[in-house]
């Protein structure tokens, strides 16, 4: 990065001179992170899909069914790096039968380097594990979020979809990992809590300007029409109240071979591939990774990124 004065005014110009602008109106890293993802990609190569997994609330299946979409992906032939958001809790290599070494915490005290970090997972795919019973993980500093944009910023050549299983709930984890990403997955359970909490995270992430579409699962659902059902009554209240987009991807059923799955610690789409579920699971999938990627955003995402980078400068975080 350059520093410039031009009239008085400070400017920066991002690595491979990707952008000239103002210090103060553009100085996260995650958005040059964007920037770079842009430059690199234009070569014809498909744009890197990063992909937040999230819900109102725990306990609807969330972490299922990201570390699910990350084995389908991988399995397609994609490079998949499923980043387990959820900190402290470890699902994902629960979910999928493997013992990482290093997780997150190692990574943001500086024992070893985001590469090192990776765990190889199934089909290919790397993990990053959130680590178990990391207390200082529940809520990152400032300092450690942008360690952790600084390191993915590192691989953004290695992968072609990059999978975080976001916290659940409405905290600063959830909306730090989240407004990161791209595209949205939303988990919702048919339960009226559930709709509540979903209600009150997309209101959050939109209120930071989180203003792309949600991609809604209903999990679980006795039927499609039921589904459908649960999908419209989200939809209606926040179309109503709040600026943003819903759209429905699918729903899974009810399904005992989900827990069987889990007990067994494997991907339930390798276990049962043939169950409801795990058809559902499939099909809802291929909707999300077949549909066009979604651009950068000029709006929205930025103007979360931006906040993020005030708060984690000591001028504006001494206040807050």
């Amino acid at each position: 990065m350059i520093v410039r004065a031009r009239g008085g005014v400070r400017l920066e110009v991002l690595e491979g001179g990707a952008a000239l602008v103002p210090r103060g109106a553009l100085v996260d890293q995650a958005e040059r992170l964007r920037l770079l993802v842009d430059n690199k990609r234009r070569g014809g190569q498909e744009p890197l899909r990063v992909i937040a997994v999230t819900s109102g609330k725990g306990g609807v299946g969330k972490s299922t069914i990201a570390a699910n979409l990350a084995w389908l992906a991988a399995k397609q032939g994609k490079r998949v790096l499923l980043l387990d958001g959820d900190l402290g809790l470890a699902n994902a290599e629960i979910l999928l039968g493997v013992a990482p070494r290093w997780h997150l915490g190692h990574l943001l005290d500086g024992t070893v380097q985001m590469r090192d970090a990776l765990t190889d997972g199934p089909n290919g795919m790397k993990i990053l594990s959130a680590g178990t019973g990391v207390q200082q993980l529940s809520r990152l500093s400032s300092a450690q979020k942008m360690r952790l944009i600084s390191e993915l910023d590192t691989l953004e050549d290695d992968f072609d979809v990059v999978i975080a299983d976001s916290p659940a709930g409405i905290g600063e984890n959830m909306t730090f990992f989240v407004g990161a990403c791209q595209e949205t997955v939303l988990v919702v359970s048919p339960e009226p809590t559930s709709l509540t909490d979903a209600y009150a995270a997309v209101k959050v992430l939109s209120q930071h300007g989180m203003a792309g579409t949600f991609h809604v699962v209903i999990n679980p659902a006795a039927s499609e029409h039921l589904a459908r059902d649960v999908f419209g009554r989200l939809s209606r209240i926040t179309e109503r109240f709040l600026h943003a987009r819903l759209q429905y991807l699918g729903f899974v059923p009810r399904d005992e071979n989900i827990h069987r799955a889990v007990m067994m610690q494997r991907p339930l789409v390798q276990a049962f591939p043939l169950s409801p579920s795990s058809r559902s699971i499939a099909t809802l999938t291929d909707k999300l990774l077949h549909a066009p990627a979604v651009p950068r955003l000029e709006g929205g995402l930025k103007i979360l990124w931006q906040r993020l980078f005030r708060e984690s400068t000591p001028s504006s975080s001494a206040g807050g």
